[in-house]
């Protein structure tokens, strides 16, 4: 509930509710806050849309750095044109539609 996720550097309860779970309750109050609720109300959501922007952002930047790492190690693409010879492996393929016993072919 409160891990923090490896690619938004956030936990999934900070980003839905905008605060981090209490895990023992505090042996002191809590000061109070004597603002307004409309101007508390507009700091939760100005911060919630902050968290939400900040783990797009280290969303972006974990995909582009996965495929960097993807990229290292991908063999280059062979390019084939209209009309060239390629060899077809049929090693398993006949077996596929082989009937039991005979020796023909069914689809």
């Amino acid at each position: 509930m409160n891990s923090i996720n490896a690619s938004t550097n956030t936990s999934p309860f900070q980003l839905h509710l905008g605060r981090t779970p209490r895990t023992i309750p505090p042996l002191e109050r809590a000061p109070s806050n004597d603002a307004p609720e409309d101007e508390r109300a507009r700091a939760l959501i100005t911060q919630l849309a902050h968290d939400v922007m900040e783990a797009q952002d280290n969303l972006l930047a974990a995909k582009a750095s996965q495929a960097t790492q993807v990229n290292k190690h991908r063999t280059p693409e062979m390019s084939l044109n209209v009309g060239d010879k390629v060899m077809l492996s049929t090693k398993n393929r006949r077996r596929d539609y082989m009937q039991k016993g005979s020796k023909r072919v069914a689809k």
